[in-house]
C-alpha cells in the first residue's frame, strides 16, 4: 500500500507507530478479533490514514468508517484511503453532544496534524478552528451503523466523551475498543467501560501521560 505523508513533520512517527515497528505497534495485540467476525471498524481520530491501512491490511474485507475533524489531516487521509475498498473517509468531529467545538494546533514544532481540544503546553497563540461536532452514536445510526467489531479512538484527550456519546444501546454492541489516552480523565473512561462489561488492558510506562489501551467485550 502507498503512504503520503508531510515530510520533517510528526507524520513519519505515525507511519512508524502504525505499521513500521513490527508486534509492538500502536494496535497490534494478540487479542485483536478474528479475521472471519470483522465486518465493521470504526477509526476515530484517523489522522493522516495509518491506522486505516493497519486495519486494511488485516481485514481486507470489512468495511472502515474514518474520522477525522481537521481539513489539513483529511487532505493527506483521502489520499492514504484512495485506493482501498469499502473505506469512507469523514471531515467530521464526534463527541458526547451536539454543537460546535474549538481545537487548538499543537505547540510542539513539526507537530503537523496534532490537533486537540485539550493541549497541553499551549499558550495562547496557536492557531485554532471550530468546527461542528456530533455525538457519536447520533452520527453512527445515521449511517446505519448498528454493530462496531473495532473501535479505534485517539482524539487527543477527547476518548471519554466519544465512547460515553455511543449511547448505551450501541456500546453494547461494540466488541473491542482500542486507542491511545492523554491524561483527561482516562481511568474513568476505563472504569466506565469496565462497568460496561469489558475487560481492560493497559500499555503505560510511568515517565508518559500517553498511554495505549484496550477494551474487549467479555460474552457469556
Amino acid at each position: 500500500m502507498p503512504f503520503f505523508y508531510r515530510p520533517k513533520t510528526s507524520d513519519a512517527f505515525v507511519a512508524y507507530e502504525c505499521f513500521l515497528h513490527g508486534k509492538r505497534n500502536a494496535y497490534f495485540s494478540p487479542f485483536l478479533p478474528a479475521q472471519r467476525s470483522v465486518k465493521t471498524i470504526v477509526d476515530v481520530g484517523a489522522n493522516i490514514g495509518g491506522s486505516v491501512l493497519f486495519w486494511k491490511s488485516i481485514y481486507p474485507e470489512a468495511r472502515i468508517h474514518c474520522f477525522e475533524p481537521i481539513p489539513s489531516n483529511v487532505r493527506v487521509l483521502e489520499r492514504n484511503c484512495a485506493a482501498l475498498p469499502d473505506v469512507t473517509c469523514h471531515n467530521e468531529a464526534l463527541g458526547d453532544v451536539s454543537g460546535e467545538i474549538t481545537f487548538i494546533h499543537s505547540p510542539a514544532p513539526g507537530n503537523e496534524g496534532g490537533w486537540s481540544v485539550f493541549q497541553r503546553g499551549a499558550g495562547g497563540n496557536e492557531e485554532k478552528v471550530t468546527i461542528p461536532i456530533t455525538r457519536s452514536g447520533d452520527r453512527l445510526h445515521a449511517l446505519g451503523i448498528s454493530q462496531i467489531d473495532i473501535l479505534k479512538v485517539d482524539t487527543e484527550g477527547a476518548e471519554k466523551m466519544i465512547i460515553e456519546g455511543l449511547g448505551q444501546e450501541l456500546l453494547a454492541r461494540t466488541d473491542y475498543i482500542c486507542g491511545e489516552l492523554h491524561g483527561e480523565r482516562d481511568f474513568e473512561l476505563l472504569d466506565f467501560l469496565e462497568q460496561n462489561g469489558f475487560r481492560i488492558g493497559v500499555k503505560k510506562s510511568p515517565k508518559s501521560v500517553l498511554f495505549n489501551f484496550e477494551a474487549i467485550r467479555l460474552h457469556g
